[in-house]
């Protein structure tokens, strides 16, 4: 909240679509190999929101993917060389 001449002015709510999107784009940095604290920081940055709706947003992009894979036609070997790439590329950033 903040003041503004001696009026408050509320902080504009996300629409539902404007949710949908910032899920969907944190969604994509899970699927990077991030760190759910560091996609929790840069959502808060991004959006200018507080880190606890960040981190609501965060979890939902989780459980988005979560049932994606569910959902998905994914066998295992598939699922499994993508989880040995995404672990190759965090090792190789890390070194």
């Amino acid at each position: 909240m903040q003041r503004w001449a001696n009026q408050i002015v509320m902080p504009k709510r996300a629409t539902k679509q404007e949710t949908e999107l910032r899920v969907a784009h944190a969604a994509e940095l899970v699927a990077e190999g991030q760190a759910y604290s560091s996609i929790t920081s840069f959502v808060a940055a991004k959006y200018g929101i507080s880190r606890r709706r960040a981190r609501q947003i965060t979890s939902n992009a989780y459980l988005l993917l979560k049932d994606d894979i569910e959902e998905g036609d994914l066998n295992r070997p598939e699922m499994t060389a993508k989880l040995v790439c995404t672990l190759e590329t965090a090792m190789f950033r890390a070194m």
